[in-house]
């Protein structure tokens, strides 16, 4: 999952046009979204917001602050930040007709001192991009064609990060404790055309053409090979988990190594899934589960703030309840399981003769199941912990049951690798709480579920 610092070549140029397309996928409902600015400027209707979008923002802030304190509690220390809106940062190029409104213009700090206000370590970039003496620059800080950033965007990104985490005691600290890597910077003498331009094609049928926009990109590279017997493949303690923004040719995860000298971690998702179906799936992950960082650096696009998990015009394989996003995520940040006042166990059903403590099969079909009993019915703090092997399939389904609680059906994504992989799972329901459970682990050619356990969350973790 690491990234190297590539030119941009070919193949760069196909990956860039590839995510445009996938965010032009993200609100296919709405297919012209595309502003027409001043001096060939593009811009998102999705930016232009007002405080009706107030409420949803605040659920974001604080699940980000609850989800703070579980990293907390857990020895990883959160740097939150925000991309700030290109609406705001080049409001002279808007058209007459599509100005800043009251709320987009101060939402950004309102938001920064919310977070700063629940004790979450937020890290400013709205402030530096309005003062950077690059902005209206030969080389601006976003593309004018493109939602993302441009290089020098980036840089100016990654400067900023670095300056908050100077600034914040607990973020310098947790940097600190960890081994600097030396990296080097060259910047390229020329600039050159860029693929990336997805505002156009958002764009109602008849508009302007636009040549090819040019950028000032920049190389970064590691100046010694790495130590460790693991090579290339030692753990990162740094990662950054973000939006598009963070894709490697938008070039923000090479300037945070140059501007932090440290190794990172870089995560991105498109815009389809959403910051927090990708927080949650990297929690999943092997990569976290196996190699927790030190320091999380959290990338998440300012106009995203207004869609938490449960907003309701993304794609329903990507929408969760607010509270259960929160539930699961944190399960899976979890280091040790705090004994549940339930106890569960394997019983005789399916693919189980017997009760037993752990269920090793051989081929899996789609009715296949093992049956677990709940000696109390299943609270919402509580989770099922075990380690599972698939070896094809790739979703568990859990059918969850109980008297007077309507049965509930959740999917895992689990890596259907053959090997053995951590499985957590909240059992929330809208009753009295379940009381059984079955796992259909689905078609694959092996199955091993063991060391089941029931877990507990911390008590504060809703209030």
């Amino acid at each position: 999952m690491k990234q190297r610092a590539p030119r941009y070549s070919r193949w760069l140029f196909g990956a860039l046009l590839a995510v445009a397309a996938s965010i032009q996928c993200a609100y296919a409902d709405d297919p012209i979204q595309g502003i027409i600015g001043k001096d060939n400027w593009l811009f998102y209707t999705v930016e232009i917001t007002d405080i009706n979008e107030e409420p949803a923002a605040n659920a974001s802030i604080d699940l980000i602050r609850r989800f703070n304190k579980v990293l907390a509690r857990n020895g990883i220390t959160l740097a939150f930040t925000m991309v700030p809106l290109k609406a705001r940062i080049y409001e002279k190029h808007l058209p007459d007709d599509a100005r800043l409104t009251p709320y987009m213009a101060a939402n950004y700090d309102r938001m920064m001192k919310a977070l700063q206000a629940g004790q979450v370590s937020v890290i400013d970039l709205n402030g530096p991009f309005l003062n950077s003496p690059k902005r209206n620059s030969d080389t601006p800080l976003f593309m004018r064609l493109d939602t993302h950033w441009s290089p020098t965007g980036a840089m100016v990104a990654a400067e900023a990060i670095r300056a908050g985490i100077d600034a914040d005691p607990l973020l310098k600290k947790t940097l600190g404790e960890i081994p600097e890597e030396k990296y080097t910077l060259i910047m390229d003498k020329h600039k050159v055309n860029t693929p990336s331009h997805d505002l156009t094609k958002k764009l109602p049928e008849g508009s302007p053409t636009y040549a090819p926009e040019q950028v000032q990109s920049f190389l970064v590279s590691r100046e010694q090979k790495p130590t460790s017997l693991l090579g290339d493949g030692a753990a990162a303690a740094v990662t950054l988990m973000g939006s598009s923004y963070a894709a490697p040719w938008y070039r923000l995860p090479d300037a945070l190594r140059y501007t932090l000298q440290h190794d990172i971690l870089d995560i991105s998702v498109e815009a389809i899934q959403g910051s927090w179906v990708g927080m949650e799936s990297y929690l999943r992950d092997d990569s976290f589960q196996t190699s927790r960082p030190k320091l999380l650096i959290w990338e998440m696009p300012e106009r995203d703030m207004s869609k938490p998990p449960n907003f309701k015009y993304r794609e329903d394989r990507y929408q969760s309840d607010n509270t259960e996003w929160l539930l699961r995520s944190a399960a899976w940040v979890q280091g040790t399981c705090t004994p549940s006042p339930v106890a569960a166990k394997v019983v005789a059903g399916g693919l189980a003769a017997s009760a037993a403590d752990s269920i090793s099969a051989g081929k899996t079909g789609k009715q296949d199941f093992i049956e677990i009993d709940f000696d109390k019915p299943v609270g919402k703090l509580d989770y099922l912990s075990a380690s599972v092997t698939t070896d094809g399939s790739k979703n568990l389904v859990l059918e969850a049951s109980g008297e007077g609680t309507e049965t509930r059906w959740f999917d895992v994504p689990v890596p259907g690798n053959g090997a053995e992989h951590v499985l957590r799972s909240p059992l929330p329901s809208g009753g009295k709480g379940f009381t059984k459970l079955r796992i259909y682990p689905g078609k694959s050619r092996a199955f091993v579920f063991k060391g089941l356990q029931m877990c507990r969350q911390p008590e504060d973790l809703l209030k």
